[in-house]
């Protein structure tokens, strides 16, 4: 059980993660008894996530209503609408070498 909860003390990345509104830098921690930090931790193992991720998420579904990996699926479905929206404007746009390949096949 000790080794999960070092985990979180660790940081995932070297850099700060960006979300979908923003650099995630403020930290959120709280105090719980030990036998619910056991169970909270077997059942993290079990979904295979990490402690963080799961209070993130509960923290984002109480303020917005949709959890932190939803609103990051959303931002991601609709970026790939909007560029492929403006494919659909605009045309193919490839790098000239992709022009180059295309005529020489």
């Amino acid at each position: 059980m000790q080794d999960l909860q070092q985990d979180d003390d660790l940081p995932m990345f070297a850099r700060g993660i960006a979300g979908p509104l923003g650099k995630l830098d403020i930290p959120a921690k709280t105090k719980i008894d030990e036998k619910t930090h056991e169970l909270w931790l077997q059942q993290c193992a079990m979904q295979g996530v990490d402690t963080s991720s799961v209070l993130r998420d509960f923290i984002y579904a109480s303020v917005y209503g949709k959890t932190y990996s939803q609103m990051v699926l959303d931002k991601a479905n609709h970026d790939a609408k909007r560029i492929a929206t403006l494919a659909g404007l605009i045309g193919h746009f490839g790098a000239p070498e992709s022009d180059e390949k295309r005529s020489r096949a």
